[in-house]
């Protein structure tokens, strides 16, 4: 039997290295919180034995433990795996924010970005870490846009 594989458009990615890096996302959780593996399976709904499991990448995680992980850790949690597939996890309700706030935010990384441009036309590894904050910062506010373009129900 073939090990299963999700293709992206430039990458296959195997099964095994998206349950380590869920895994991995699990552990790193667990240890910023203070957390242990009965901690994480009452979140994700299961016994502690399967959330150890799925911690050490030992096993494949349902979508409804998935979806509960999702809910209470947001990106911490599933980002890491899901860059590997070319996506990342938002949340519709990206927060309170305003107009002039976000456009401060986005300045704030154009003129971050501008500087790095300056010496040698190109934003070097060093340069992006230094302006991370800026960058999260900006995602949020262009999150919060992304939002208020959703099509809604109207009643």
């Amino acid at each position: 039997m073939s090990r299963q594989q999700i293709h992206g458009r430039f990458t296959t990615v195997p099964a095994s290295l998206l349950l380590k890096t869920l895994g991995d996302s699990l552990d790193d959780i667990r240890r910023q919180d203070g957390a242990n593996d009965e901690d994480l399976g009452a979140v994700l709904g299961k016994h502690k034995d399967t959330a150890e499991r799925y911690r050490k990448a030992e096993g494949e995680m349902g979508v409804v433990a998935f979806l509960r992980g999702c809910r209470a850790w947001d990106g911490r949690f599933a980002n890491a795996t899901l860059a590997l597939v070319g996506m990342k996890l938002v949340e519709i309700d990206s927060g309170a924010g305003s107009d002039r706030a976000g456009f401060t935010a986005l300045a704030t990384l154009l003129a971050q970005l501008s500087e790095a441009l300056e010496d040698d036309n190109i934003v070097d590894d060093c340069e992006l870490a230094a302006m991370a904050a800026a960058v999260e910062s900006a995602g949020k506010h262009i999150d919060r846009i992304r939002e208020r373009l959703r099509p809604r129900l109207v009643s």
